[in-house]
């Protein structure tokens, strides 16, 4: 069930203000006709919307074909607010990307999967964006027909046209969307977008921070990393490093774009990249493991701020910062999670076992918890410890899902429940470490700590999956999926835990240096540790008792 909308992002540019200009923009209005939003004229060439920006994402089919259709009807829409800039004679959007992306989208024919998607995202679209494309084009035939079909009719009516068609190809050339100008240099246009986002819809905390700091490098690796911040980074000196990493962290982190239905043999590594929490996770996660607290990167909005030691976050000049924070975040989740050349020493951690709740929802709070686990485990050197039992600290971690559910609905949102996750993970561990394998005792012992109070309130037990409707709602499917991988899932043959098919290590059941082929009754897959520092470690013991 995709939990993402119709996915515009792709069809306007983004780049950042001339923020040193201090010259005024244009003084005329940039008008325009839909007509010149085609991808071969100037105007559609020198639109752009501001870097900090978050994703063009939000609106449905019904809301893309709606705007669409009350445009060609010249019904109210409302006006879009641009500046227009002296110094690169560039348009940007101030107010109004969803709505002019929806234009864009119909006369490109561009709903997420069309040309200009496709070259974006270098052809990795996830089947339900594909979907979305095609159910957003099919809408949109029926009620208003392709851009080329009404412009047709506009300018070559046949008999069998009908007058509404007729009539909306011709507002095509005729009709001016309402427009206002900001008029002031690029610091006015900037301080604009903040003012226009703050009333009504109030912009987002996280990406006002964004925005003050968009020059800061957690920032910038953030932006990379969810391939929306090129504007960034383009002009620093190693911006290719820059990409090339970050591009292969995103593989890592989120692997090959799944979508979880029922139909679906998988479920997403760390959940949807298109989803309105994906970049708030991105950026949680360079600041969680690269020791930047909200002090040395965000601006106070108190009045009179309180003194604090910590060191500010500089500014990345020519990219290298950024290039470390991104190796950072690539080395934690290497460990956590991965299947290429960094994958020897990889745990391969399931994300149905560690971050996805009883409802089959993904916890991005759980996801980075399980990745701060493995860091402790590699640092305090029990990997071999972890691996040794592996597989009964999981089933306990699958039988008690539900746990996952009441911490993250009692904490809140973002990183809140992270630490309660985390030391519901390091409790269990050091319970069948330590030998206790009594699953009401240890129970009792998560129940016991402070951190984890609220799994004694039986009122949190997550209730969705129960129903007296006759049709099973999407909590219900999505939870049955979930419940489906974790029952046949392949197990490792080393430790045989769950093993995930995005990382997995071939393996030899009888070793090479034993005289062991490459034929197919010798073949196995492991988790990538589990055939490297496990597999070292049980031959060596099983020499020194020899």
């Amino acid at each position: 069930m995709p939990t993402h909308q119709v996915n515009l992002d792709a069809l306007i540019r983004r780049e950042d203000f001339e923020s040193a200009d201090t010259e005024d923009g244009v003084n005329s209005k940039p008008l325009f006709k839909i007509e010149e939003l085609a991808p071969n004229r100037m105007y559609f060439s020198v639109l752009r919307k501001p870097a900090f920006q978050r994703p063009t994402n939000n609106w449905t089919s019904e809301m893309i074909v709606s705007l669409v259709e009350s445009y060609l009807d010249g019904a109210l829409v409302p006006a879009l607010i641009l500046w227009h800039s002296r110094v690169s004679g560039k348009i940007f959007i101030i107010d109004g990307a969803h709505r002019l992306s929806a234009l864009v989208a119909w006369v490109n024919d561009d709903y997420g999967n069309g040309s200009l998607s496709r070259k974006f995202y270098e052809g990795d679209i996830s089947p339900a964006q594909v979907r979305l494309d095609q159910a957003t084009r099919e809408l949109m035939n029926a009620r208003v027909g392709s851009y080329e079909s009404v412009y047709r009719a506009g300018l070559n009516p046949i008999p069998e046209d009908p007058t509404e068609k007729i009539r909306r190809g011709r507002a095509i050339a005729t009709v001016q969307p309402p427009i206002q100008e900001v008029t002031g240099d690029a610091e006015t246009a900037e301080r604009s977008f903040v003012k226009i986002n703050e009333n009504p819809a109030k912009i987002d905390p996280t990406d006002l921070d964004v925005l003050r700091a968009r020059a800061k490098p957690n920032t910038i690796a953030a932006r990379a990393l969810m391939r929306f911040g090129t504007p960034y980074f383009d002009k620093m000196a190693r911006a290719n490093e820059i990409k090339t990493l970050s591009d292969e962290v995103y593989r890592i982190i989120f692997g090959q774009i799944v979508d979880m239905g029922t139909q679906s043999p998988d479920i997403p590594k760390a959940g949807i990249p298109y989803s309105s929490d994906a970049f708030e996770m991105v950026l949680d996660m360079i600041n969680i493991f690269n020791g930047i607290t909200d002090s040395m990167w965000k601006e106070s909005r108190a009045k009179k701020p309180k003194a604090n030691s910590e060191v500010r976050l500089p500014d990345d000049v020519d990219g290298s910062l950024t290039i470390q924070y991104l190796n950072r975040v690539k080395e934690v989740g290497a460990l956590v999670s991965d299947n290429g050349k960094h994958d020897s020493g990889s745990l391969g951690f399931d994300p149905a076992v560690y971050a996805y709740g009883a409802t089959g929802k993904f916890h991005p709070a759980a996801f980075l918890a399980s990745m701060r686990f493995a860091e402790e485990l590699r640092e305090k050197k029990k990997l071999i410890a972890f691996t040794s039992v592996r597989r009964d600290f999981e089933e306990f971690l699958v039988t008690h899902k539900d746990f996952i559910n009441q911490l993250v609905h009692t904490k809140g949102g973002g990183t809140r429940p992270l630490d309660a996750v985390l030391t519901m993970f390091q409790i269990v561990f050091e319970c069948f470490v330590s030998g206790n394998r009594n699953e009401e005792e240890i129970v009792s012992r998560l129940r016991q700590e402070e951190k984890l109070k609220a799994l004694n309130d039986v009122s949190n037990l997550p209730t969705e999956t129960i129903t007296k409707r006759r049709r099973f709602s999407k909590t219900v499917q999505l939870a049955a999926v979930l419940r489906s991988i974790l029952e046949n899932r392949e197990r490792c043959k080393e430790c045989d835990a769950r093993l995930p098919p995005s990382c997995r290590s071939q393996d030899h059941n009888v070793r090479q240096i034993d005289g062991g082929t490459g034929s197919l009754f010798n073949h196995a897959f492991t988790h990538p540790f589990c055939n490297s520092g496990y597999k070292e470690y049980k031959t060596s013991r099983a020499r020194t008792s020899e």
